[in-house]
């Protein structure tokens, strides 16, 4: 029995299964998952699990690699977004059968990135390059110059994110070929700091002027999605309570120093706020636009 009749068989099956909403096939699974060998599908269950189930099956000795997905999973991220994994294999994989279009409408809905996940998202990975841009600096005047190259790698692959995501994409494996096609002169200064022969510490310098530069004209449409939401409060907010809002902790944002940073470009003004009336203050922070 040859690969074909072996994947026929095994469609057969699927078909079959009441819970299968859709099947799709990775024509090649070599970048995007941890195996060498059969042939790998992308099994979507009807089903409320939460986690994806990955299992290897041998039909008449050919190996076939099964990855389950609930539509659950593919409606939350919808509405929340992909990790880039499986934004990677939803890209590449081919739809080899689906009940009443389901997949080719779900896919539709996954790449149409809401404006409010796109602020959530650029927010998110602009804070964390902020925080690895501190890093770097510190390392740096330190003279822990290895320390400060991760650093700084840490800090390209945030701004790549970020420029993905005001881009409208969702970044995937590949993520250099994709800021190269998007953004060239940021692959470029990638490129730079990692074949010039320019001394390491020389390398990293320059590179901070260029991210410095990128942190400070883009940071008033990076942070919208913070401000956004303490627009929806009038008067101070407690830092407190930014910390706990649903939407911050959902964000993964990177609070303290973005607003740190935020209060410094004006964008924020800090107050003080009375603490348990007595006598001690807290630091508390207002909209300033």
């Amino acid at each position: 029995m040859g690969p074909d009749d072996c994947n026929e068989m095994y469609l057969q099956t699927l078909r079959k299964r009441l819970d299968v909403e859709a099947v799709l096939m990775l024509p090649d699974p070599y970048m995007l998952v941890p195996f060498r060998d059969g042939t790998f599908y992308l099994i979507v269950v009807n089903q409320p699990q939460t986690e994806s189930m990955t299992r290897r099956i041998l039909i008449q000795g050919k190996s076939i690699v099964e990855q389950q997905v609930s539509t659950w999973q593919l409606e939350q991220a919808a509405v929340r977004g992909l990790d880039e994994q499986l934004s990677a294999i939803l890209k590449t994989a081919v739809v080899v059968w689906e009940k009443d279009g389901y997949m080719s409408m779900m896919k539709q809905r996954l790449y149409q990135m809401p404006k409010p996940l796109q602020k959530m998202y650029i927010c998110r990975e602009y804070s964390r390059l902020l925080r690895f841009f501190c890093q770097t600096k510190e390392c740096l005047n330190r003279g822990m110059n290895l320390d400060a190259y991760h650093a700084v790698i840490q800090s390209l692959h945030a701004w790549a994110r970020c420029i993905i995501y005001e881009a409208g994409e969702q970044p995937v494996c590949g993520l250099w070929s994709q800021v190269k096609l998007i953004d060239p002169s940021v692959y470029k200064l990638y490129e730079e700091l990692s074949i010039n022969a320019e001394a390491l510490d020389k390398r990293i310098e320059l590179l901070e002027l260029a991210i410095e530069f990128w942190l400070s004209s883009s940071m008033k449409e990076s942070v919208r999605y913070v401000m956004e939401i303490m627009e929806t409060k009038t008067g101070p907010w407690r830092f407190s309570e930014l910390m706990m809002h649903d939407e911050i902790k959902r964000a993964d944002i990177e609070l303290p120093l973005l607003l740190e940073k935020m209060v410094q470009r004006s964008l924020l003004r800090e107050v003080s706020l009375s603490l348990n009336g007595d006598g001690n203050e807290e630091i508390g922070f207002i909209l300033l636009e």
